[in-house]
């Protein structure tokens, strides 16, 4: 089973980049043409950055919230909790199953942000959300610029986590779910300006396309291969 995730994961390398580079294109995009409706969004990432690099990295709330996403994958996927751990920069939770969606969950799922957006739905319900949306949009540009500073800084130490299933097949599932983690987000967020069928639908053509320059350059490098033989 480790070539076999070895193998998938290595050829999904061209997804994964063409992916993100739209993604990032997109968002790009967006960031230059979004005007001032959006501006609490940004600021929201900047006052995290300023306040990780100004007072301290926030370990703590990040390992309860790593920890419990072990533990949410995990009741999601029928198991139960047998201990649940959160100390100052470690914590451990025991589940009575484990797979890859419970392994990679806290790298894959920002789960501060999507609690922020579970409060703004559940809101809407009871009155007017519009008055609270630069408010919102602020909590979501600061909870996910916690979740991507952090969860690189976690990743950049070793993580027996990663080891499960292998280092190389999980790094390019936590890339690729991140992609449409992240893509997900930005429907939901700015709705009024990013058009759901179009980011993904440019995802996907990058994709394609990748694949179909690929084997174009190996058919080319295949015939000359032939000719010369």
């Amino acid at each position: 089973m480790k070539l076999v995730r070895t193998i998938t994961a290595f050829l999904a390398i061209p997804a994964v980049a063409a992916g993100a580079w739209a993604l990032l294109m997109s968002f790009l995009d967006f960031a230059a043409t979004s005007g001032s409706k959006y501006t609490a969004f940004w600021i929201g990432i900047f006052c995290y950055i300023v306040f990780q690099i100004a007072f301290y990295k926030p370990l703590r709330t990040y390992v309860f919230g790593h920890e419990l996403s072990h533990a949410l994958a995990g009741v999601l996927s029928g198991a139960r909790i047998k201990k649940f751990k959160v100390g100052k920069e470690s914590g451990s939770v025991t589940l009575t199953k484990d797979n890859l969606w419970i392994t990679l969950a806290p790298y894959i799922f920002p789960i501060y942000t999507f609690a922020i957006i579970l409060v703004y739905v559940l809101l809407g319900w009871f009155c007017d959300i519009k008055p609270f949306y630069a408010i919102f949009l602020f909590f979501a540009g600061f909870s996910i610029a916690f979740h991507i500073a952090l969860t690189i800084y976690i990743l950049g130490i070793e993580q027996p986590d990663l080891k499960v299933y292998g280092v190389f097949f999980s790094y390019v599932v936590i890339a690729a779910v991140n992609i449409i983690t992240f893509a997900l987000l930005m429907t939901f967020a700015f709705a009024e300006a990013i058009s759901p069928s179009q980011l993904f639908g440019s995802i996907i053509t990058s994709i394609i396309n990748s694949y179909k320059f690929l084997f174009s350059g190996v058919s080319q490098i295949w015939l000359a291969f032939q000719k010369t033989n």
